[in-house]
């Protein structure tokens, strides 16, 4: 068993949180379960923890309350061409090798068949004005200020380069020519990143009507005052197993009401709850879109992303949930720009 492959192994009584640095740290998206003969006892995909933080289970729960315990498997004499045929047929890209003993003796993934990139589409919303950042903003746009000496902008950039994805369309409106000077002055750039203008301000979505070449695939929309680490290609993935027409990034939020809150019947308190913490998921600013839900946008409109997604669920269109747990932040006010950089050091 080779390095990389041990870095992935665990025991059933490690906790959630932990596997889900060892699955960060090994750069994969499945961990597998052994006892301590290294025999297979279960995996742990990453849309597996995205299903634990829906059920908002704790991760200090051993990972033997989420493993699968009967995951696809592949023998260790079994050809390559009927392990991709199987991966095909389960939607299963990643596939423990056993053998007879049911030992971990490898494990196979997608990339090794198609390569590690993702051949996916993004569109990055970056027309805002960032009032909330005003007096920066009056000068430099939002997605031009500074992190770490780079621009917002060109890290999110390049970490979608890095993900393998091809075209990436900007939409722009505040200092749209200050933008494209600075993205056209990056070679790297060239014939990957595309501009879209809006002439009058068409909201979140609204720019997506002006396109002139629509992806033909499911395609990424964002905002471009993001950063973040979330796993683009296992969220286009998760979007593909679920049959989501329409997949959000959302992420779990926590808030306590700093006062003892009373609950009533007509004017008997039946009960008080001191300071009690309340959570909810909120949205993380990242979409995958399936190109048929461009009909719903209209042109030369106002139109946000609630709006398009209200429109879709309103259409009895599936429109799913991917939840994250990798580094987010959404740059809106100067407190969380300096917290960013403070990150980035």
């Amino acid at each position: 068993m080779d390095t990389t492959l041990e870095e992935i192994c665990v025991r059933p009584s490690l906790s959630i949180s932990e596997v889900v640095k060892v699955l960060n740290n090994g750069h994969r998206r499945i961990i597998l379960v052994t006892d301590e003969d290294g025999r297979l006892l279960g995996v742990v995909a990453d849309p597996d923890i995205r299903r634990a933080i829906l059920k908002r289970l704790s991760f200090e729960s051993p990972v033997s309350d989420i493993m699968i315990t009967k995951p696809v498997v592949a023998s260790a004499d079994m050809k390559e061409s009927k392990i991709f045929s199987l991966m095909q047929t389960t939607h299963c890209y990643e596939i423990p090798i056993i053998d007879r003993s049911l030992k971990v003796v490898g494990l196979k993934t997608i990339d090794s068949f198609i390569g590690e990139k993702q051949r996916a589409e993004a569109v990055i919303m970056a027309g805002g004005l960032g009032k909330r950042l005003r007096p920066l903003t009056e000068t430099v746009p939002k997605p031009l200020l500074p992190i770490g000496g780079k621009p917002i902008l060109f890290i999110l950039i390049d970490r979608l380069i890095r993900a393998g994805f091809e075209k990436i369309t900007l939409t722009l409106n505040y200092k749209a020519d200050m933008i494209k000077n600075a993205v056209t002055a990056v070679p790297e750039y060239e014939n990957i990143v595309h501009f879209v203008y809006e002439t009058a301000r068409l909201g979140t979505a609204g720019a997506l009507s002006l396109i002139e070449y629509p992806p033909i695939m499911p395609f990424f929309v964002m905002n471009a005052d993001l950063m973040t680490k979330v796993d683009f290609p296992s969220m286009w993935r998760f979007h593909e197993m679920e049959s989501n027409l329409m997949t959000m990034a959302v992420r779990e939020e926590t808030y306590q009401i700093p006062f003892g809150v009373v609950r009533l019947k007509g004017t008997r308190i039946l009960e008080i709850e001191e300071k009690p913490i309340h959570s909810y998921f909120a949205n993380a600013g990242i979409y995958v879109i399936d190109p048929s839900l461009l009909s719903f946008v209209p042109k030369n409109t106002f139109y946000d992303m609630p709006d398009l997604i209200n429109d879709v669920i309103a259409s009895e269109k599936k429109v799913g949930s991917f939840p994250i747990h990798e580094y987010w932040a959404d740059i809106g006010n100067y407190d969380e720009l300096q917290r960013v950089r403070n990150d980035e050091r």
